[in-house]
């Protein structure tokens, strides 16, 4: 006997995405999504000579926090600050990520 939806229950399955989604707004955390396009289109962001120094290491709720690898580049990144502000506005939408949080060390 096959299986059958129980009258009243919901629209069925859901792509796990937008279950996790839901779970990380409610948390207070950025969708999986946008955490998705940031680390994967950095290169994008920043350029590929920056991207080779840096390295976006989460989202933490606005503030998007980013490995440099040396003190200089960190100088170069808050001067750019405003600048990857609006790129990465332009990439997820208005207040994703409002603010850029650096650690200097090891990128890798």
């Amino acid at each position: 006997m096959a299986a059958r939806p129980l009258p009243g229950d919901g629209p069925g399955p859901q792509p796990i995405r937008t279950s996790l989604d839901a779970v990380m707004r409610g948390l207070g955390a950025p969708e999986a999504s946008g955490v998705h396009l940031v680390f994967d289109r950095w290169s994008e962001v920043v350029g590929d000579a920056l991207a080779a120094r840096t390295r976006p290491l989460r989202i933490d709720g606005q503030r998007l926090v980013l490995a440099v690898d040396e003190p200089a580049i960190a100088t170069h990144v808050r001067f750019l600050q405003a600048e990857l502000l609006a790129r990465l506005e332009e990439l997820l939408g208005p207040g994703r990520v409002t603010a850029l949080d650096l650690r200097v060390g090891p990128k890798d």
